[in-house]
């Protein structure tokens, strides 16, 4: 089944002299893009509509008790990006940021204006996590550094992109480069495609993003950094709130106003009882919504629960639906911290590494073979911890009384053990 391509594209431009400018009105190519794959693959229109029916039926049959965690791999062509670095310290902080945005836990989520208070929406069971095992089962912190490249913004790249990718089944791919489109223009900011088996099938599936955006580079506007977020919500299958202005079906989500930032250009509230801006049926206009171009006036500040519907509907789409599997996370080495919330303190998850006593406040004993791989220590977000292990008999033993209580993972080649510290 190859279900329909949707291309979600952000072109938020351009920086000069510490003014974000708006977004040229002819710059969201999404439409065109959607027509252009349309035109060569016509079966999929019909099976893109047909899963934007069914999709509100398959959250009705969501458990309370379900968890979504994404393993995340993020390729950088050239480090720095527009005179701002791209590290491991910087990808991290951006991917947390898009976590805080997915679980309301963004700083300003209570700003939110008052007459879009009771429809935002938290999916604090989304996570997205840097992979700690690549496709052969090796370490790795997520991140995979190749020569400075141009243009995977563009669909003629294709070939280039599956040959960078890792499985689109198992990692969700983000390529993180300066000039998008290989077309010179450093300060476009990403570009991402909605849920597409054709896509995953060929392993081009992918968020591609400008490194100079990412996290704390945002130094002009730190809310300009929710524009990460914007792109994980189009490759869970949202659209822009303005898709298609005021004319149904819009961005196919019910509780997001009508709205047509690329004819009107408006900008925030002014405060939180404010009544404007309108839309042209004049209802107040939702742009706190992520999905806006409102990032880059600051003030990007939630989904709806509308929104939150839409993404988890997508996450059982056939594209995605493996990504989360228990199978997989054991798989690209990622501790479910859903688990973990639940109350499951497995002493092991793979292999045979054991370690105890489980939860423990000062010292850990680990129970491996002796030509087994070096110990390390992660925590949920997949940072590295340093920590003391010395050999101790037949075990080894680690000293954890400087840690923060919390929940650890560490690992020995395949083998992955939850961690509790008191």
């Amino acid at each position: 089944m190859k279900l329909g391509l949707l291309t979600g594209i952000l072109f938020i431009s351009a920086i000069s002299q510490g003014q974000i400018q708006h977004v040229p009105a002819d710059h969201c190519g999404s439409d065109k893009a959607m027509e252009n794959h349309y035109s060569q693959y016509p079966d999929q229109r019909s099976e893109d509509k047909k899963w934007s029916e069914i999709n509100l039926e398959i959250v009705r049959s969501k458990s309370s008790s379900d968890c979504y965690v994404i393993p995340v791999v993020f390729h950088v062509y050239g480090d720095p990006q527009g005179g701002y670095p791209v590290n491991l310290t910087i990808i991290q902080g951006a991917l947390d940021g898009v976590n805080d945005d997915f679980q309301a836990l963004n700083a300003d989520w209570n700003d939110v204006h008052n007459d879009f208070q009771s429809v935002r929406g938290a999916m604090p069971d989304v996570y997205f996590m840097l992979a700690q095992l690549d496709p052969n089962g090796n370490p790795t912190n997520g991140i995979v550094n190749h020569p400075v490249t141009a243009g995977y913004g563009n669909t003629n790249m294709n070939t280039e992109i599956a040959a960078d990718a890792w499985d689109n089944y198992s990692y969700m791919n983000v390529y993180v480069m300066n000039d998008i489109y290989d077309n010179g223009v450093l300060n476009n900011s990403g570009i991402s495609w909605y849920p597409n088996t054709f896509m995953s099938d060929n392993n081009t599936a992918r968020v591609v993003y400008n490194g100079r955006y990412l996290g704390v580079n945002c130094d002009f506007e730190p809310e300009f950094a929710s524009v990460l977020t914007h792109e994980f919500g189009h490759w869970l299958d949202l659209r822009h709130t303005f898709q298609g202005g005021c004319t149904m079906p819009n961005d196919l989500v019910g509780d997001t106003p009508a709205c047509n930032y690329l004819v009107d250009f408006y900008t925030c509230h002014t405060s939180n009882t404010a009544n404007s801006p309108l839309n042209c049926f004049s209802e107040l206009i939702n742009v706190e919504n992520y999905m806006d171009y409102s990032c880059s006036d600051g003030c990007a500040r939630m989904f709806t629960l509308g929104q939150n519907d839409r993404m988890y509907a997508a996450l059982l789409h056939p594209a995605r639906v493996t990504l989360h599997q228990d199978a997989n996370l054991l798989a690209t080495g990622i501790l479910d911290p859903c688990d973990v919330n639940s109350g499951i303190q497995d002493e092991e998850i793979g292999g045979h590494l054991v370690a105890f006593p489980n939860p423990t406040a000062s010292v850990l004993f680990i129970e491996l073979p002796f030509d087994a791989p070096a110990v390390e220590l992660f925590d949920l977000q997949g940072r590295s911890i340093q920590i003391k292990i010395e050999q101790f008999g037949d075990l080894r033993k680690a000293d954890i009384d400087e840690l923060i209580p919390g929940i650890y993972m560490l690992r020995s080649g395949n083998s992955i053990a939850r961690i509790i510290v008191e």
